[in-house]
């Protein structure tokens, strides 16, 4: 990987249904490389790579994600429709913030796929992709290769799937997710579960 001579703002985009302490990880470590000035929490409503829908609607993840923002964590709802795809998101934000250069954080596991996204000729000339290693996903560049840094991250194994499966059992999710939203997400999504 190239010298990259600014600092990125990384985009962080994810259902986070609900965010949760993984999240929360990723986006401290990344803040922590020089490489990177801030860190944007893009919360999607429906993703083209994903079937089904989100528990909570995006009001409700958008202020829980809010309420655990940390100094250089942002939130933005540029993404909060999800109708358009990667390349047409970051060159909205090209133009709504011309100063800034993005990070697109993605696994490992999106990174051998990252030719069959739309516009990747565009995402590969203007968008430095942050790859966080998954269990059981090699870092594998495409070929064509797209800018890239890897992040050798060791998040927390949790998911939101699982924080929802917890609640739908009543089981506790202490330690999971910060503690200062922890009952408004029990709450939440035990009536979202009725």
């Amino acid at each position: 990987m190239s010298h990259i001579p600014y600092k990125l703002t990384a985009l962080f985009g994810g259902n986070f249904d609900p965010i949760h302490n993984g999240h929360l990880y990723v986006a401290r470590q990344l803040l922590q490389d020089p490489l990177i000035g801030e860190l944007a929490f893009l919360p999607v409503g429906n993703h083209h790579f994903k079937s089904g829908h989100t528990v909570l609607d995006y009001q409700l993840r958008h202020r829980l994600i809010a309420k655990v923002l940390e100094p250089g964590m942002l939130l933005w709802d540029e993404d909060n429709q999800a109708q358009g795809y990667t390349s047409q998101l970051i060159q909205r934000l090209r133009l709504k913030y011309p100063k800034m250069r993005f990070g697109f954080v993605i696994g490992s596991d999106n990174l051998p796929q990252l030719p069959s996204w739309y516009d990747y000729r565009w995402l590969q000339a203007h968008v430095y992709f942050i790859v966080i290693p998954r269990p059981g996903y090699a870092v594998i560049p495409p070929d064509p290769a797209p800018q890239y840094i890897v992040k050798h991250l060791t998040p927390p194994d949790i998911s939101s799937s699982q924080i929802r499966s917890l609640i739908a059992n009543q089981h506790s999710i202490q330690g999971l997710v910060p503690q200062v939203i922890i009952d408004e997400i029990t709450q939440l999504y035990t009536t979202a579960n009725t």
